[in-house]
């Protein structure tokens, strides 16, 4: 394989540069023979796809490079190549989860990080796998909490405030764990971090939302108000349509002697 032109790809694709790598990427898997360096081409094949939203094209290349990692583990030749295979087939196990993950299948995507994790242990074991290790325990921490499972996610997350991978997203998760526990004040601070450091959108309302539920509840009323105000200027429709939001900053006009503004958002929280 050219190695050159394959960091080149790389590079492309995490500056931003998302076609013109999977154009490289392709090139390069049709140009090499080898079948695990074939396999690993695929897969950052896969991976630039997945970050273009190509979920179903990221899935036949994840199969691709399945047949080639098997075509290597039935041959002759496999106790020969154990260490890059090892390596290879950690990989796209967790690109596997990882797909599940962004298509939304939650339960899936966590049972698949839950067998990455046991499947993979003495790999993940070594300082070169660190990193990997550290994404998949935020990742499944994150997918224990959007599935209501805040109390399973916490210790996982605790750990996690060490980790150099997500810091946004587990500053995000573990203040929100923490407001699920009633630990408002270990929830602050995170939540207020999180937001810091940056969030995708559909984190961001969901941290603005957490933080006034710490707020309110720790009697900063005003400050309450003013993360509900930014939660529902930013917030998807869907979002609001349970009427938490609404009915958060009613209890925050209350509090604060706004009756009239209070008024109008309870008749808002019972339309939703």
């Amino acid at each position: 394989m050219d190695e050159q032109r394959f960091l080149n790809a790389c590079g492309m694709r995490d500056r931003g540069n998302l076609k013109q790598a999977l154009a490289e990427f392709s090139s390069l898997s049709e140009n090499t023979e080898d079948p695990i360096d074939k396999a690993g081409v695929v897969l950052n094949l896969a991976t630039t796809l997945k970050a273009l939203g190509e979920y179903d094209r990221a899935r036949r290349q994840l199969d691709r490079a399945q047949a080639l990692i098997g075509s290597v583990e039935n041959s002759s030749f496999a106790t020969q190549r154990d260490s890059r295979l090892a390596q290879v087939h950690a990989a796209l196990d967790f690109e596997v989860a990882d797909l599940c993950r962004h298509q939304g299948q939650n339960d899936e995507a966590l049972s698949k990080f839950n067998a990455f994790l046991n499947r993979h242990r003495q790999t993940l074991s070594s300082p070169d796998f660190q990193g990997l290790y550290e994404v998949t325990q935020a990742r499944r921490a994150f997918l224990l909490a959007d599935l209501g499972r805040c109390r399973e996610a916490l210790p996982i997350l605790e750990e996690a405030q060490s980790f150099e991978e997500l810091k946004e997203g587990i500053a995000f998760y573990l203040g929100h764990c923490y407001v699920c526990a009633h630990k408002y004040e270990k929830a602050k601070p995170l939540l207020a971090e999180a937001l810091k450091l940056g969030l995708p959108r559909n984190l961001e309302y969901r941290a603005h939302y957490s933080l006034g539920i710490a707020y309110l509840a720790l009697g900063g009323f005003a400050q309450a108000k003013a993360e509900f105000e930014k939660t529902a200027e930013i917030a998807d429709t869907a979002y609001l349509k349970d009427g938490q939001v609404w009915r958060g900053l009613e209890i925050s006009c209350r509090k604060l002697g706004l009756i009239d503004e209070a008024e109008r958002y309870a008749q808002m929280a019972k339309a939703s």
